[in-house]
């Protein structure tokens, strides 16, 4: 006989238990991820907080680092011609004009420092790619822009043989090699030195076969008009109608500004292989400001207090501290909606400037 073997208990959970035990399920697992969004949000928190203060440490870094190096190989020059139409353009709204400087319509004795203060809005951001303006903070004001020469080192400089007498055709040493006439191609801006001062120009085109550089209007220099024909060419000038032995060298023209999309750039001509090449510094970026403590007293021979703009030669030659203040924002809502803000503030000794005051003109 065979015995069936039996099961007295064969039932399941109830659906009122299921109905415990999945409520007690959802509510551990609503824990958990509250727990793991809560998490998230700390650590996204935590990393665009970081970003935001990185940026602040790049931005500064950057700025102070050329301010520490503003008029490298400047020291005793006391004359630099510019165009005033390349200085409005792409420098500043407001350049400093001194009769004493006694220099020809259209051309201005450039400075180490060139300061922009509160930029209007819809200023344009003259051959930015893509189109930019300056960037306008939310009451309507502008943020600064600032301008620092400073020397490259990376170039050696070179004596011509000749200049003509227009100042447009260079002639380089008979032992230039052929590697360092490659380094030269037209677009690039070029720095000429002599006891008279010191100017730039745009390398328009290259004839490797005689060595000759030339520096004429138009061409590589249409958008920006540093080569003057005439009696005012600037390179003339500089080498006295090409009869006084001059240098050329390259200068940085270092130019930071903030666009309109919260970058902030920082534009340096005299590079190699272009006009001039732009490059971001830092991200979301809200406002850059410039202060400059001058070693200059007032008629009552009070020490003048801290500008943010030098508007006269007297201010500009005597600067001698640079306070800069960059404010940058989180790129999202942290907390009540809003983007979390932080603000830098740095203080920076401009080395070089007081070399150059004893020598200005007309100082």
């Amino acid at each position: 006989m065979n015995l069936r073997p039996t099961t007295n208990n064969q039932a399941g959970f109830s659906l009122i238990e299921m109905l415990i035990a999945i409520t007690v399920m959802l509510v551990l697992m609503g824990g958990i991820m509250s727990l793991v969004r809560g998490s998230m949000m700390i650590s996204v928190a935590t990393y665009e907080m970081t970003d935001a203060q990185e940026n602040l440490r790049t931005a500064q870094e950057y700025i102070n680092r050329d301010l520490i190096n503003a008029g490298d190989g400047l020291k005793t020059m006391s004359v630099i011609r510019l165009p005033e139409a390349f200085i409005r353009s792409y420098l500043t709204l407001s350049p400093v004009i001194d009769p004493l400087d006694n220099m020809p319509s259209g051309t201005i004795n450039f400075g180490i420092l060139t300061s922009d203060n509160n930029v209007p809005a819809g200023t344009v951001v003259t051959a930015a790619n893509p189109a930019a303006t300056v960037r306008t903070l939310a009451d309507g004001t502008g943020t600064d822009r600032q301008t620092i020469l400073e020397i490259d080192p990376r170039f050696a400089a070179l004596t011509p043989s000749a200049i003509n007498a227009a100042g447009t055709i260079v002639t380089l040493p008979a032992g230039t090699t052929a590697a360092t006439i490659a380094l030269f191609s037209p677009g690039e801006v070029y720095f000429f030195t002599s006891s008279l001062g010191g100017t730039f120009a745009t390398l328009t085109a290259v004839d490797t076969a005689t060595k000759v550089l030339t520096f004429a209007v138009g061409g590589a220099d249409l958008n920006y008009g540093l080569n003057v024909a005439g009696v005012n060419n600037n390179i003339k000038a500089i080498s006295s109608s090409g009869t006084l032995a001059t240098s050329l060298q390259r200068m940085l023209i270092i130019h930071y500004y903030v666009n309109s999309s919260s970058f902030l750039m920082r534009r340096v001509f005299g590079v190699q292989g272009a006009t001039f090449r732009d490059s971001i510094i830092a991200e979301h970026v809200l406002n850059v400001q410039f202060k400059y403590s001058l070693e200059t007293t007032d008629a009552l021979g009070n020490i003048v207090q801290p500008t943010s703009m030098l508007s006269t030669k007297s201010e500009r030659l005597g600067a001698r501290q640079v306070e800069v203040t960059i404010s940058v924002e989180t790129p999202h809502a942290l907390q009540n909606n809003a983007t979390t803000k932080l603000q830098m503030t740095t203080s920076t000794s401009v080395r070089n400037m007081q070399f150059r005051r004893a020598v200005q003109p007309g100082s």
